[in-house]
């Protein structure tokens, strides 16, 4: 089960527990739930790159400070880390996806009960979008215990669901990590085949790739 840390009328960081200056950066939907320094760990770099004809935005690399973050986060259920990882930039990802509806990239059944709940879906929630959980996906390993091979065929366990429209929509897909893409590749496809207007993915990191 998910555990909360313990609230505060000072603004603190949900990362690091230490308060959040007044001086420090403040917008129309409050302070951010991530300080500066940790935001700066983060190492935020604003990857912009193309998929499957979508744009697509990724905030920070996929380094050792956003990966023990999503393990806490994921691993161990501390759904208070949720809104860290897309707070610090929300006042123009609000702007920039004005108008979109998010949909989740899912996770297994059996995994969101482990965790006791869908990691995408409650780092989207602030974005304050409307979401549709389009897409399903089957049982199958965790994708860090896959081989790059089989990372590719991810895709093929990924579903729409039934009875759910999207058709004249614009939709941003979104998840926490970009790896090899194939999962990202797999649900841009699905989405336009079930005839979205627009689409976008956004995903908090991105794995930078020697040579690349």
């Amino acid at each position: 089960m998910p555990f909360s840390k313990s609230g505060t009328a000072t603004p603190f960081c949900k990362r690091c527990f230490k308060p959040i200056k007044a001086a420090s950066f403040r917008n129309l939907f409050g302070f951010p739930s991530l300080c500066f320094d940790c935001y700066a760990e983060f190492g935020p770099r604003w990857i912009k790159w193309k998929e499957a004809g979508a744009d697509c935005l990724a905030l920070f690399d996929y380094n050792e400070a956003v990966r023990s973050t999503l393990f806490q986060f994921k691993g161990a259920g501390d759904i208070e880390l949720a809104s860290v990882f897309f707070s610090y930039q929300l006042p123009i990802l609000r702007l920039l996806y004005h108008g979109y509806t998010l949909v989740p990239v899912p996770s297994s059944p059996s995994h969101n009960e482990a965790r006791g709940f869908n990691q995408v879906e409650e780092m989207g929630r602030c974005l304050g979008l409307p979401m549709v959980k389009a897409l399903v996906k089957d049982e199958g390993m965790k994708q860090t215990e896959l081989s790059g091979q089989e990372r590719t065929a991810v895709g093929k366990m990924i579903h729409l669901v039934k009875n759910i429209t999207i058709r004249g929509k614009k939709i941003l897909l979104v998840d926490d990590v970009f790896t090899t893409g194939s999962t990202a590749r797999a649900c841009l496809k699905l989405l336009s085949q079930a005839g979205a207007k627009k689409l976008k993915l956004l995903v908090a990191a991105k794995t930078i790739w020697k040579g690349r």
